[in-house]
C-alpha cells in the first residue's frame, strides 16, 4: 500500500514539473544585452531565456533606452515616457500600449525573484528601437539611432561683442538636448538647451540664444553636440559646426533721443528716452542751463539685442527753453556725436483745476513706430497732441515741408493722434521737425530722430512693418503690412512665444509684401514677433511695434478723512485722490443714498486729481459706513469705503 502511495506521489510531482516546464523554460547559460554594440551591465537581476523568449529587467533597460519610468503599485502598471512616446504596460500582461495604440505579444511580462522582467522585443520596439538575436553568442542587440545634429545655423555670422544672436540647431528625433562648444577655447561649453519644437518631418529644432563678449576681434568655430537621456554623442559624423566672426572694436552710437512732452511746467517730470547701439554702456544728458549732467547706466535691450534703451525722469526747477544734449559712451570715453532736443518750461506747476494751459497747445509725444528703417522704405511717424491742435506739419532737417495734415486720424476729448507715412531718403542720421498749430495760429514744435540703413541686396531682412489701424483699441484684430526682401520664403507670426499663423506673400519688384491680422491686447502688444525663413531654413526674427489707442483706466489712489470721530452737527470732511482718468466721484451712505457728487476735481497735481467733499451725517453710531464711488472716461466704476464715529 505504501509503495502505491509513493508511486502516485512521484507521478503527480513529475506531472507538476512538466506543467511548469511547459510554461516557463529557463536556460542556465547567461544572456547578454548590447545597446548600439555596448554592453548593458545589470547589477542585480540578470537577463534570461524564458519560454524561448529573452527577458530583461524592465526598469534598467527602459532607462538605458532613454525613457523615464513611473510605477503605479496599486494597478501594477508602468508608464514610460521618451520624447513624444508614452508607453503603458500592466505587469503579467501580453499587451503594451504606445501613444494609445495597443499591441499584443506572445509572451507576457513576469516577476522572477522579486524582479519585474519584460520580453526585450516588447519593451525595445515600444520605445522605438529595433532588436536582433545572435544565437552563437546568446546576445540581444538593441539598435537605437544615435542622437545627431542635422544643421546648425546662427541668424548672423558677423556680429559685435555684446550683441545677442540666436543659433538654430536641427536634430534627429533621438536628440533630447544640445550643447554648443567653442572649439577655439578647448571645447568650452558656451550654451546648453533641453527644450525644442518638433518639425513636421519629426526632426527637432533647438533655438539657443548666445551673447558673446570678447576683448579682441575673434573668429569662432562653434560645435553643436547632440545628446539624449544618458550622454552626449561626440561622434564626428553626428555633430555639426558653424563659424561666427565677432568684432570687438565698436564705438558707442546713438540712434534716438526723445521726451514724452516738450511744453511743461517748472518741476513737472519729463521722461527722457535714449536708444543706442549694443556697445553703449552709459549715456550722459547735458543741458544749456549748466545743471549737473545726468549719467545713465541701466538699460533694457530690444528683442533682437541690437538696441539698448536708457530711460529716466527729470524735474527741472527752471523756466524758459532748455536744450538737452545726449552723448553715448563706453570704456570711460564718450562719442563726440550727439543728439539734441528742446523742452520749454513755463512757470510753477499749479494744483488748481482751473489751470488748463497744461492740456492745450501741446505735442504730447512724437515717435517712430518702425523697428528697423531702410532708405527708400516707408517710416511710420505717430504724433500725439492736445485736442485743440487742428494742423500738424512734418519738415526735414532743413525745415522743408514734407507733409501736413489738417485733420487728425483719431480725435477724442483728451487728445488727437496723427499718423504720417514718410519715405526715407537719406542713410545714416535723419531728423523730422514737427510743428503743431491750433485755430489761433499758435504753434508748438517737436522733433524726432532715427538712423536709416542703405543697401540690402541679397540680405534676409524685414524692410518695414507698418500698422494699418492707428485707432485700434485693446482686443481689436489689427492689420499689419509687412515688406521683406525676396529671400524670405516663409513668414510666421508669434504672440507670447506661440505660433499664430503662417502668412502668404505677393511680389513687389525685388521684395515681397505680406499681410498679417493679429488680435492685439494691452497684455500682448509688446510680445508680438515675426519669424522669416529662407529656402535653407535660415531664419530672422523681428519684434512688431504696436500702437493702441486706449484711454487710461481709472483708479482711486486713496483718501484722507479729517476726523474719525465727530458730532452729529459737525461736517464730515473728506479728500479723495484719483488718477486723471477719473471723470466723476460721489459719496453714498450705507443705504445707497447719494450724498454728494462732483464731475470736476478741486485740484490737479501731475497725474493725480484731488476731490474735496464736505457733508453732514444723518445719524449717530459707533461705526457708520460710507462708500466712495468713482467713474472713469470709459464708464468703468471703482469704489472704496470708510467708517466714522458720530456722537450725539
Amino acid at each position: 500500500m505504501n509503495n502505491i502511495l509513493k508511486r502516485c506521489l512521484l507521478f503527480f510531482v513529475l506531472i507538476f514539473t512538466m506543467i511548469l516546464s511547459s510554461i516557463f523554460v529557463y536556460a542556465a547559460d547567461p544572456v547578454y544585452v548590447k545597446l548600439n554594440g555596448v554592453d548593458i551591465v545589470y547589477e542585480d537581476a540578470k537577463p534570461q531565456i524564458m519560454n524561448q523568449r529573452a527577458m530583461v529587467p524592465f526598469r534598467k533597460t527602459a532607462e538605458m533606452l532613454g525613457a523615464t519610468v513611473d510605477w503605479n503599485a496599486k494597478t501594477q502598471t508602468a508608464t514610460m515616457r521618451k520624447g513624444d512616446r508614452v508607453v503603458v504596460h500592466t505587469m503579467l500582461s501580453r499587451v503594451i500600449t504606445v501613444n494609445g495604440k495597443a499591441s499584443t505579444f506572445d509572451t507576457p511580462s513576469a516577476v522572477i525573484q522579486s524582479r519585474t522582467m519584460m520580453p526585450v522585443r516588447m519593451l525595445s520596439e515600444a520605445l522605438g528601437n529595433a532588436v536582433t538575436w545572435d544565437n552563437a553568442t546568446r546576445t540581444v542587440n538593441i539598435i537605437a539611432d544615435n542622437p545627431s545634429v542635422i544643421s546648425i545655423i546662427p541668424d548672423k555670422t558677423m556680429i559685435n561683442s555684446g550683441e545677442k544672436i540666436n543659433i538654430a540647431v536641427t536634430t534627429n528625433s533621438r536628440t533630447d538636448r544640445i550643447k554648443i562648444v567653442d572649439i577655439q577655447e578647448n571645447n568650452k561649453i558656451i550654451a546648453e538647451a533641453n527644450t525644442y519644437s518638433t518639425n513636421v518631418d519629426g526632426t527637432r529644432l533647438f533655438s539657443i540664444p548666445w551673447t558673446p563678449s570678447v576683448e579682441k576681434s575673434s573668429f569662432k568655430t562653434l560645435k553643436a553636440v547632440p545628446g539624449n537621456f544618458t550622454s552626449y554623442n561626440e561622434n564626428f559624423e553626428d555633430y555639426k559646426v558653424c563659424a561666427v566672426n565677432i568684432n570687438a572694436v565698436l564705438n558707442a552710437k546713438l540712434y534716438n533721443f526723445r521726451v514724452n512732452k516738450t511744453l511743461v511746467k517748472r518741476n513737472e517730470p519729463v521722461k527722457f528716452t535714449i536708444e543706442a547701439n549694443a556697445a553703449t554702456q552709459v549715456v550722459k544728458i547735458e543741458n544749456s542751463k549748466n545743471i549737473k549732467p545726468v549719467e545713465l547706466t541701466n538699460y533694457t535691450t530690444s528683442s533682437n539685442g541690437e538696441v539698448r534703451i536708457f530711460e529716466t525722469e527729470l524735474k527741472i526747477d527752471e523756466t524758459g527753453e532748455i536744450e538737452f544734449k545726449v552723448f553715448a559712451g563706453n570704456n570711460g570715453n564718450f562719442d563726440t556725436n550727439t543728439l539734441a532736443l528742446k523742452v520749454k518750461y513755463e512757470g510753477s506747476s499749479s494744483s488748481s483745476s482751473s489751470s488748463s494751459s497744461n492740456d492745450t497747445l501741446k505735442i504730447k509725444e512724437s515717435f517712430i513706430l518702425n523697428n528697423q528703417i531702410y532708405v527708400d522704405e516707408d517710416v511710420q511717424l505717430i504724433v500725439r497732441t492736445s485736442s485743440d491742435i487742428d494742423r500738424v506739419e512734418v519738415l526735414d532737417e532743413n525745415d522743408n515741408r514734407i507733409e501736413d495734415k489738417t485733420y487728425a486720424d483719431v480725435k477724442n476729448s483728451s487728445e488727437n493722434i496723427w499718423e504720417f507715412r514718410l519715405k526715407v531718403k537719406n542713410s545714416g542720421r535723419n531728423r523730422y521737425n514737427i510743428k503743431a498749430y491750433n485755430r489761433d495760429g499758435k504753434v508748438v514744435t517737436d522733433s524726432v530722430g532715427f538712423n536709416a540703413e542703405s543697401g540690402y541686396s541679397g540680405d534676409l531682412l524685414f524692410l518695414s512693418v507698418l500698422q494699418r489701424d492707428i485707432a485700434a483699441m485693446d482686443g481689436d484684430t489689427v492689420r499689419f503690412d509687412i515688406k521683406t526682401t525676396e529671400h524670405i520664403q516663409k513668414l510666421e507670426v508669434y504672440v507670447d512665444g506661440s505660433k499664430q499663423e503662417e502668412l502668404n506673400s505677393s511680389y513687389s519688384g525685388s521684395s515681397k509684401e505680406w499681410t498679417a491680422r493679429i488680435k492685439i491686447t494691452e497684455s500682448n502688444k509688446n510680445r508680438v514677433e515675426l519669424v522669416g525663413y529662407d529656402k535653407d531654413d535660415k531664419k530672422i526674427t523681428t519684434k512688431v511695434n504696436v500702437f493702441l489707442n486706449t484711454k487710461e483706466s481709472g483708479k482711486i489712489n486713496g483718501f484722507d478723512l479729517r476726523n474719525r470721530e465727530i458730532y452729529i452737527d459737525d461736517y464730515i470732511e473728506l479728500k479723495v485722490y484719483t488718477n486723471i482718468a477719473i471723470s466723476k466721484v460721489w459719496i453714498e451712505d450705507y443705504n445707497g443714498e447719494r450724498l454728494e457728487l462732483k464731475s470736476s476735481p478741486d485740484y490737479k497735481d501731475n497725474n493725480q486729481y484731488t476731490w474735496e467733499f464736505k457733508f453732514k451725517p444723518k445719524e449717530t453710531g459707533n461705526n457708520i459706513k460710507y462708500y466712495i464711488y468713482a467713474e472713469d472716461e470709459n464708464g468703468k466704476k471703482f469704489d472704496d469705503y470708510f467708517r466714522i464715529r458720530v456722537n450725539k
